[in-house]
């Protein structure tokens, strides 16, 4: 079948003294004698995600593909490549540059990357439960956040919200039930600031790493916790390292469906009206789905001997980061208060 590259996705460009040299190849691939709303090609989008085949939001990504091509009649196809693609900083850079179409982002890392108002969704314990969450991502607030991202400059759109749960510590050398058992425990977070501060004020040290060694360096005993949802616990199997949970739920950042404003230029209004109405049926399945999700890796850790522990004073730890919001959260106090009075 013959193909062809439809949309410019630049993956290297040469300064020259004089001129520019840019070299571009397809974004947005398109094969010619497809069926569809087009009649004539299919699009191929390409969607990252960090997680393994079997995690949870892999499934969740794979729903939104069936869903794109049955809303497009097989026009536009979606190819997943789960835990093939690096790290957010490096994702948001492809997305910005074309060189990939779609991707699962977070409001922790966006906030590092152009997006500081959404660093206000990522603030530790700024939600009270999966409701309340939910109560924040689908008001007018939540929907002004998500249309920001695109306006704020980052050439990468926000086409909804999903659920990966709220992150939990696990450790290697321990359960923690109090604020004090925290003292001194290396703890891996992603590259942000907020993370780093958090991690601090809860008495741990933070170690910035890349999420694809975290099972290796509990292995070796260079960190001794880190934090992630259930369900990434479970998939990734860190327990076998770090048979200690505590459900903590320190960070409950949303996850965002992105996509690069360059593929989004190069859609028809029909191609990207599928997009939209597909993003929004994902959402809901997404919230359908992740409590049960996540009572069933709870279960199978418990069957596995992992040591499943509650905080003996939620409070108390509240109450430790509190300087994180003051550091972060001053230019955007009515914005805190709106969320935390939402009811």
């Amino acid at each position: 079948m013959k193909k062809r590259w439809g949309y410019i996705r630049l993956t290297g460009m040469m300064l020259l003294m004089g001129g520019m040299l840019v070299a571009a190849v397809g974004c947005g691939k398109r094969k010619a004698d497809g069926a569809g709303m087009a009649g004539s090609e299919t699009i191929i989008l390409r969607y990252g995600e960090v997680n393994p085949e079997g995690y949870f939001m892999v499934d969740t990504a794979n729903y939104f593909a069936e869903r794109v091509k049955e809303l497009s009649g097989g026009h536009i196809e979606v190819d997943i490549c789960p835990s093939q693609i690096g790290d957010d900083s490096k994702c948001y850079q492809e997305l910005q540059m074309g060189a990939l179409d779609l991707y699962r982002g977070n409001a922790v890392s966006l906030a590092e990357f152009q997006s500081p108002e959404l660093s206000v969704l990522a603030l530790p314990y700024i939600f009270r439960n999966q409701e309340h969450f939910w109560k924040v991502c689908d008001s007018e607030l939540g929907r002004t956040l998500l249309d920001n991202l695109q306006k704020s400059g980052t050439e990468i759109l926000g086409l909804c919200y999903l659920d990966e749960g709220a992150r939990n510590f696990f450790t290697s050398d321990g359960p923690v039930t109090r604020l004090s058992d925290m003292e001194g425990k290396r703890i891996r977070i992603m590259s942000s600031q907020v993370m780093i501060d958090t991690i601090t004020a809860l008495g741990a040290v933070p170690s910035p790493t890349a999420y694809s060694e975290v099972y290796t360096l509990l292995e070796s005993g260079t960190i001794t916790g880190a934090g992630n949802p259930v369900n990434s616990y479970y998939s990734n199997k860190f327990y076998e390292v770090a048979p200690y949970l505590v459900k903590d739920g320190h960070i409950h950042a949303p996850s965002v469906l992105l996509m690069s404003e360059i593929t989004w230029d190069h859609l028809t209004e029909d191609e990207r009206a599928v997009i939209l109405q597909a993003a929004r049926d994902t959402e809901a399945e997404n919230r359908r789905k992740i409590e049960q999700s996540e009572r069933e890796s709870y279960q199978k850790l418990a069957e596995v001997g992992v040591t499943i522990t509650e905080l003996e004073n939620p409070g108390e730890w509240r109450a430790a980061v509190q300087g994180v919001y003051e550091k972060y959260g001053s230019e955007y106090m009515e914005l805190i208060n709106e969320i935390q009075n939402m009811r």
